[in-house]
């Protein structure tokens, strides 16, 4: 395929806020904005908005949508290529969990607080957070675009899973109730019927009491609660030693894979679910996509799937505005952070935290034959402390601001002393009063992608 010209666009509304064509006249849009006909829009530096009335003469565009963990959208239309983007949003587990815990610590201070455990329902068509929140970032990132294109048409790639066929292709309709775990009570249960009594690490038969269940691969990293991501370890061999050596990451390195459900089933709840945003769309297959991408000798990637997907084709003239953007939290809930101190450790001399040469305890009621680590602890190299943050900081990491004294454009990486000095990209500082902010992530990274 020969190379393909690539354009660069600014966006355009009016007064009122209605999406007009893009303009790739770059000179008249700097002569709007200079004489005042044109703004910036908000904190973007794409989008323009009139001040004065124009005409809204607009032509059909369609908004290809590639669905999944790694969202891909483009538009396209009158044979051009007007918008790409491929947005990620990280998985919210660690974030979930870390706000339930700072919320039970919050109960555990009330000393008279009702039991409030039986009067919660969950509403028709709850989903579980995690999957929530991947649904509306969805949503959102696609709605995003109708604000400053006029897009007419919606295409999305998307499609029901049925996790059972993708286990067994040939179950029968009865066998839909009989997975793995029929019959058995508890997963524990069916990993000791399955294992037969035996740690996964040592391979020696243990009582019942003295196994543990351990994830190979960690919920907060993707895994899942599946039997075939569970194996059984004994008290001994289930230890933060294990953790830190790297026995464990060997024992999930030879254990066989499990299918990862988590985008099909993403994907289930996106179709059933797309109606409800959306009154008028289209669908599309994975196939049919591929069929075209290989036609058209695309490489695979989300931005040239979402491509294929609006209508695009080998003589449609791609575009410049090309962006990578990623959900970034808002607010850091955690105001106490603890940084642990560093020995040295004695059998090859390098620096380690307390906690990777700790005692190796995890049960208190009684003794086992724990791997103390604690005796290869030399002299301390530094001290543990306890961080706590007093205020909230206008300039956070990503921000874009002006180094008054240097007069260059630099990348907030954190602040110091209490937030009057700033910490930039390239590892220097400067002083609060010296910068001018220019561009607040406001909870979305967005970088231009320069080649593609």
């Amino acid at each position: 395929m020969s190379e393909v010209q690539k354009v660069n666009y600014i966006y355009v509304v009016d007064s009122n806020g209605t999406p007009l064509m893009p303009t790739s006249r770059l000179g008249m849009v700097r002569r709007w904005l200079k004489t005042g006909q044109a703004r910036w829009l908000g904190n973007s530096r794409k989008i323009i908005q009139f001040v004065r009335p124009v005409t809204t003469n607009t032509q059909e565009l369609t908004l290809g949508v590639d669905a999944g963990f790694h969202l891909g959208l483009a538009v396209v239309g009158n044979q051009r290529e007007y918008y790409a983007s491929e947005s990620l949003r990280k998985s919210e587990k660690d974030r979930i969990t870390s706000r339930r815990e700072l919320r039970r610590t919050r109960r555990n201070r009330l000393r008279h607080r009702q039991a409030r455990f039986d009067n919660r329902r969950r509403k028709d068509g709850w989903l579980a957070p995690s999957m929530q929140h991947r649904l509306d970032f969805t949503i959102k990132e696609i709605k995003c675009l109708y604000t400053f294109l006029p897009i007419t048409k919606l295409v999305v790639e998307v499609t029901p899973f049925n996790n059972q066929k993708l286990v067994d292709s040939n179950i029968k309709p009865w066998e839909y109730t009989q997975g793995k775990m029929h019959g058995f009570k508890t997963i524990k249960d069916y990993l000791l019927a399955r294992d037969n009594y035996r740690d996964a690490l040592d391979g020696k038969q243990y009582p019942a009491s003295q196994l543990r269940v351990h994830h190979l691969v960690q919920r907060r990293d993707g895994g899942s609660n599946q039997p075939d991501n569970l194996v059984l370890l004994s008290d001994i061999n289930h230890s933060q030693a294990n953790h830190h050596n790297g026995s464990l990451a060997k024992l999930r390195e030879n254990r066989q894979k499990e299918l990862d459900y988590r985008g099909a089933y993403f994907m289930s709840i996106l179709a059933t679910r797309l109606s409800d945003y959306f009154a008028r769309y289209t669908t599309t297959q994975g196939y049919l996509t591929a069929n075209l991408r290989q036609k058209y000798q695309l490489e695979k990637s989300h931005l040239n799937d979402a491509f294929i997907i609006a209508g695009g084709t080998n003589t449609t003239l791609r575009t410049n505005n090309v962006y990578s953007r990623q959900k970034l939290r808002n607010n850091n809930r955690v105001l106490q952070k603890f940084y642990d101190a560093k020995y040295i450790d004695s059998r090859d001399g390098k620096q380690k935290t307390g906690k990777e040469l700790s005692s190796g305890r995890t049960r208190r009621t009684r003794e086992l034959n724990y791997a103390n680590l604690r005796q290869f602890r030399q002299e301390k190299v530094k001290t543990g402390r306890v961080s706590i943050r007093r205020n909230h900081y206008q300039l956070r990491p990503h921000d874009v601001v002006l180094n008054t004294k240097t007069n260059k454009v630099e990348t907030v990486t954190g602040v110091q002393n209490n937030g009057t000095v700033i910490k930039f990209q390239t590892g220097k500082t400067c002083s609060l009063k010296n910068v001018v902010s220019l561009y607040h992530v406001n909870g979305m990274l967005e970088k231009k992608i320069e080649d593609i």
